[in-house]
C-alpha cells in the first residue's frame, strides 16, 4: 500500500512539473509574440515616416511663399489705389491665398494619412490585445484540466487536503511572473490603446476645421478674383478713358464727403455732452485683436495734406489690417444698421447701439456676420475686415457717433446711394483702452 502510494505521488509531481514546463514555455511564445506584435506597431509609422517628413519639407517651403506674397500684398497696399498697384495686390492677394489654401490641403492630406496610420495602430492593437486575452484563457483552462487529471479520486473528495498547486515550486514561481508579466502587458496596451484613441478624435477635429478654414479661403479666392476681374474690365479696354473716370469719381467722392461732412457739422453744432457717457477709458474695447492705428481721429497730417477730405478732418481712426480680419464688438449692443455704400464713403458697413448713448460704425468692411436687429457683446465676430467704398487699401474705418445725433440718410448727389451713416461724431480715443 505504501508502495502504490509512492508510485502515486511520483506520477503526480511528473505530472506537475511537466504541465508547469509547457505553461512556462507557451508564456515565454507568448512574450515573444506581444514583443513583435509591438514592434511591427512601431515599424508602420516608421515606414511612413519619410513621407511624412516629405510632406513637413513642402509645406514649410509653401509656409514661406506664403510670407513672400503677404509681404508683395503689404507693400503694395502701401503704394496707394493707383490702378496697376491694385491689380498687383489683388494677384498678390489671390496666390497667397492659393498658397495658404494648398498649404492646408496638404495639412489636410498629412492629417488624414495620420488618422489611417492610428486607426490601423488601434486596430492591430485590439487584435493583440484579443489574442493575449485568448492564450490566457486557453493557459488558465489547461493548467487547471492537468491539475484536475492528476488529483486522485479521493483527495476531490475531500477537497480540504488539495495543495494550492501555484504554490509548490520553482515553476510555479517562474509561471507565476510570466503571467504577471502577460497581465501587465495587457494593461499597457489598453492604457495605449486609450491613448490613441484620444488622439484619433483629436486629429479628426483638426481635419474638420481645416476643411471649414478651405471653404472660407475659397469664398476669399473667389471674390478676390471677382474684384480684380470687375477692375481689369471696367479699365482694360477703356485705358484712354481712364483718367476721365477717376477724375469723375473723384467729383463724386469729394461731393459725398463735403455732403456727409455737412450733415454732420450741424449735428456736431448740436451735441450736448450731456447725451454722452463720462470719458472714461475702455468703456469701449479695441475692434481689431492686433492694434496698428494708420490714421487717428481729426485734422491729421493725411488728412490735411492728402486731400482725401476736404475739410481736412478724419472722423474716426482707421486700423491697418489684412483682407479678411475678424471685426470684434466694441461693447455689449444692438446691431442697429448695415449698409453698403458701394465704391462710396464706407462701402459696406455695420453700425452697433451700445444703449449708453454711444453708436460704433464699422467701415471699409468685406461682410457683415449679423444681422440687423441682432444682440452681440462685447468683443463678439461681427464682419470682415475689406477694402470696399472709398478706401485706399484693406483697414478699418471705426467711428463712435453720438446715439441721439445717430441717422442713415440718402444721398443728394449721388441717388443711387440711399444709406449713409451719419451723426455727430465723438474721438474714440476717450473712450477706448
Amino acid at each position: 500500500m505504501r508502495q502504490v502510494k509512492k508510485r502515486r505521488d511520483k506520477a503526480m509531481m511528473t505530472n506537475r512539473i511537466t504541465a508547469g514546463t509547457a505553461l512556462v514555455f507557451l508564456l515565454a511564445m507568448m512574450t515573444h509574440f506581444v514583443a513583435r506584435a509591438e514592434d511591427s506597431l512601431d515599424s508602420l509609422t516608421a515606414e511612413q515616416r519619410k513621407a511624412l517628413e516629405d510632406r513637413e519639407d513642402e509645406l514649410d517651403d509653401i509656409k514661406a511663399k506664403i510670407k513672400a506674397y503677404k509681404d508683395i500684398v503689404n507693400l503694395k497696399q502701401r503704394q496707394g489705389a493707383a490702378l496697376g498697384d491694385q491689380i498687383e495686390s489683388l494677384e498678390a492677394q489671390a496666390k497667397s491665398l492659393e498658397l495658404q489654401m494648398d498649404l492646408n490641403q496638404k495639412t489636410l492630406v498629412e492629417i488624414q494619412s495620420e488618422v489611417q496610420i492610428l486607426t490601423e495602430r488601434i486596430r492591430q492593437k485590439e487584435a493583440v490585445i484579443i489574442h493575449q486575452k485568448g492564450i490566457l484563457s486557453e493557459i488558465m483552462r489547461g493548467y487547471y484540466d492537468d491539475q484536475a487529471s492528476v488529483i486522485p479520486a479521493e483527495l476531490i473528495m475531500n477537497a480540504s487536503q488539495m495543495v494550492n498547486p501555484l504554490q509548490e515550486g520553482e515553476w510555479t514561481a517562474e509561471t507565476g511572473a510570466k503571467m504577471s508579466e502577460l497581465l501587465s502587458s495587457l494593461r499597457s496596451l489598453r492604457e495605449s490603446l486609450v491613448s490613441e484613441h484620444q488622439a484619433l478624435i483629436e486629429k479628426q477635429k483638426k481635419a474638420d476645421t481645416l476643411r471649414l478654414q478651405l471653404e472660407e479661403q475659397d469664398a476669399r479666392l473667389d471674390s478676390t478674383k471677382t474684384n480684380k476681374e470687375q477692375l481689369l474690365a471696367k479699365t482694360q479696354s477703356e485705358v484712354q478713358k481712364y483718367d476721365a473716370l477717376v477724375d469723375d469719381l473723384e467729383k463724386q467722392r469729394e461731393e459725398i464727403e463735403d455732403e456727409i461732412e455737412s450733415l454732420e457739422a450741424g449735428k456736431i453744432d448740436a451735441l450736448d455732452t450731456k447725451d454722452l457717457p463720462g470719458f472714461n477709458k475702455g468703456t469701449l474695447s479695441y475692434p481689431v485683436r492686433k492694434v496698428t492705428i494708420t490714421q487717428s481721429y481729426g485734422k491729421t497730417s493725411f488728412a490735411k495734406k492728402s486731400g482725401f477730405y476736404k475739410s481736412g478732418f478724419h472722423n474716426g481712426i482707421d486700423f491697418g489690417i489684412p483682407n479678411g480680419t475678424s471685426i470684434l464688438a466694441a461693447a455689449d449692443g444692438k446691431v442697429i444698421a448695415i449698409g453698403n455704400n458701394g465704391k462710396y464713403a464706407y462701402g459696406r458697413y455695420v453700425a452697433i447701439d451700445h444703449g449708453n448713448g454711444l453708436v460704433t460704425m464699422y467701415g471699409h468692411l468685406s461682410s457683415v456676420t449679423r444681422k440687423l436687429g441682432e444682440k452681440v457683446k462685447r468683443g463678439d465676430t461681427i464682419a470682415k475686415s475689406g477694402n470696399t467704398g472709398n478706401s485706399t487699401g484693406p483697414h478699418l474705418h471705426f467711428t463712435v457717433f453720438s446715439a441721439k445725433s445717430f441717422d442713415v440718410v440718402a444721398s443728394k448727389v449721388v441717388k443711387s446711394l440711399k444709406d449713409i451713416p451719419v451723426g455727430a461724431t465723438v474721438n474714440p480715443k476717450v473712450y477706448l483702452p
